[in-house]
């Protein structure tokens, strides 16, 4: 009797988590949550780990030849419970030779020779590269075979020199904009991730797939040209040695300021006046905890800077500013933008202090994010540049603060970088419309073929997939989420999940089980369908009918995907009453719901949606009497 009364105990808990963890776990993922690294509560396991390094870059950058020279030391902790018999790698600009790998065709000026690697020393023993039995190399990794394996809890100390060639034109995420202008990303040889999900990400680099890294520190010193500035990643170490006392006096002031200061006019760009050498200038940047290092280089921009109380129990404050050509109208007021986006996040939505000491928009081409700074394009309106620069700064939050794998799960960060900003693109523009725009571009694919759930890694997605896949549809799920949770909660749960994995390497399930367990409500259904499912937004009218000054409308869920639902009751042309129903009424029974609404006693019509709930097909939208 004591066996069989164990046996049902053991049976109940069992089905008490598995309640929780009901959703799909891949097989290469349930060892994280058996050696409790992961747990399903969505907090990181007490066996949690993370890798990181140390580096300290030296570079010389000729700017007319547009050639890298650099070398970097670098310190690597194994903090895992695995002994590591490989290290691995990257090198991204090797995407840029000409028999690589890549997503799309290059323009022929921007393919290059890749990374040039002159010497790699492990541990004071200078590795022959050339030799297959210790270096693998595939298209943007190099794999080494270690003789000397990487203890758990121990670390190795890596020399490692190289040359790059920056293209003359614009290339992937980074390139050249004019003769003496370049942004320079992905640039020096890094240290791959090694989770507790995939062990060593071996992944190449082919152009679409972006960031993943973990979390490391930096202490970067790049040598130009005197009349050189360059903008980075982190803090900028010596100022006061490079620019003369009005300028420098003029940065310390944007440090303090909440007013933008213009440091470099136009009018000083001719004077030549702005640095205290007419030879070389070496600029020393320091990043702690940051996933990568970026800069961008030009001697004929403009700057802009101020600055913002993020954090209001320190008082301490973030740096912004803004680095653009002269010709570039749109980047006046950048610096202002960017202020206002990091306050915005600092103390609305997410509501979670800007983590990191500045933040530069630097104006390159397209729109993409590195730490503490930003290559953007110039647009056409006000409405795109605030929305730009909001989307490309939300990313500081994901994947800078929150490490997300950008590699496999872009919905985890993207989505959220569609997400977030809405409100403040909407009340610094008037008359844009983030989500309409996010919602049309959905529906204008969705229920094809090419949609796949969006847990779907995306090595395995198309171009035709990818852009619906990482931003619109978890865009909408987000928002939708938000409306059905109210802001109070759905903050509180966002929050306690960012503060959970900051620093860290999240999963998509880190991200479900955590809002589960902070909303004490079990989203399994909502996360089913719109992140595992093939479900599609399709709403229709099945049937309606008045009885006792009561009318209730049958709605047919065709495509599976838990929306909100708004319906109009039309009497003799008149709308006579609208209702609003979130998502959660669709929790018990995703194929049809019927819904009441008092206070009717005749109608002529219904209409169910408007523009801000997607659905493929409207014409099933309409009900006549």
């Amino acid at each position: 009797m004591k066996n069989i009364f164990s046996f049902i105990v053991l049976g109940l808990l069992t089905q008490a988590v598995f309640a929780q963890s009901e959703l799909r776990i891949p097989n290469n993922i349930k060892p994280a949550y058996e050696k409790e690294t992961r747990s399903y509560d969505g907090k990181p396991g007490v066996n949690y780990w993370i890798n990181k390094s140390d580096y300290k870059i030296i570079a010389e950058i000729d700017p007319f030849k547009k050639i890298i020279a650099g070398s970097e030391d670098i310190t690597y902790y194994n903090n895992s419970p695995d002994t590591l018999k490989q290290l691995v790698i990257r090198l991204y600009h090797n995407v840029t030779k000409p028999a690589a790998r890549r997503d799309f065709q290059l323009n022929k000026n921007a393919l290059t020779e890749g990374i040039l690697l002159k010497e790699l020393i492990l541990n004071d023993i200078k590795l022959n590269l050339n030799d297959r039995a210790l270096v693998n190399e595939t298209s943007t990794n190099i794999i080494i075979n270690l003789d000397q394996k990487i203890n758990p809890g121990s670390k190795i100390n890596l020399h490692i020199s190289w040359e790059d060639k920056i293209p003359p034109i614009p290339s992937i995420r980074y390139g050249s904009y004019d003769s003496t202008t370049m942004f320079v990303a992905y640039w020096y040889p890094q240290i791959s991730v090694y989770d507790d999900i995939d062990g060593w990400d071996m992944l190449d680099y082919t152009g679409t797939l972006e960031m993943y890294n973990d979390f490391n520190n930096y202490d970067v010193t790049l040598t130009v040209p005197s009349g050189f500035q360059i903008w980075a990643t982190g803090v900028w170490q010596n100022p006061g040695e490079i620019l003369n006392e009005k300028y420098l006096s003029l940065y310390q002031k944007a440090l303090v300021s909440d007013e933008v200061i213009r440091i470099i006019s136009k009018d000083d760009l001719k004077n030549k006046t702005i640095y205290k050498h007419d030879k070389n200038n070496s600029f020393r940047f320091v990043a702690e905890n940051v996933p990568d290092f970026a800069f961008g280089i030009s001697d004929h921009y403009l700057w802009d800077a101020t600055s913002f109380v993020a954090d209001r129990k320190t008082g301490r404050r973030v740096y912004c500013a803004a680095a653009y050509k002269e010709s570039s109208e749109d980047f006046v007021d950048n610096a202002y933008y960017a202020k206002e986006t990091l306050k915005y996040f600092s103390f609305e939505i997410p509501g979670v202090p800007f983590p990191f000491p500045s933040a530069t928009v630097f104006n390159g081409a397209g729109g993409m994010e590195y730490p503490m700074i930003v290559n953007n394009g110039s647009t056409s309106s006000r409405a795109s540049t605030v929305y730009l620069t909001s989307h490309e700064l939300a990313h500081q939050y994901m994947p800078f603060f929150m490490g997300t794998n950008e590699r496999k799960y872009p919905f985890m960060d993207e989505g959220w970088a569609v997400m977030l900003p809405y409100d403040f693109q909407e009340r610094m523009s008037e008359g844009t419309l983030p989500r309409l725009m996010t919602i049309k571009g959905y529906e204008d694919f969705a229920g094809n073929e090419y949609e796949l759930p969006l847990t779907t890694p995306s090595p395995v997605i198309s171009w035709r997939s990818y852009r619906i896949s990482a931003y619109n549809k978890p865009a909408i799920a987000y928002d939708n989420l938000r409306k059905m949770l109210g802001d109070e909660l759905f903050l509180k749960a966002l929050r306690e999940y960012m503060y959970r994995w900051n620093g860290k390497h999240p999963i998509p399930a880190d991200f479900f089980f955590t809002f589960n367990d902070v909303t004490k409500m079990d989203l399994n259904w909502y996360w089913k369908s719109w992140f595992y499912d093939f479900s599609f937004p399709d709403l229709a009218i099945e049937k309606a009918a008045v009885k006792d000054n009561k009318l209730k409308v049958v709605i047919e869920n065709k495509g599976k995907l838990p929306l909100p639902v708004k319906l109009q009751v039309m009497l003799n042309d008149v709308v006579v009453k609208e209702v609003f129903f979130k998502a959660d009424i669709w929790e018990k029974d995703l194929s049809s719901v019927q819904l009441t609404i008092d206070g009717i006693s005749d109608f002529d019509a219904i209409i169910a949606g408007d523009k801000s709930i997607p659905d493929i097909n409207k014409i099933d939208n309409v009900y006549f009497k």
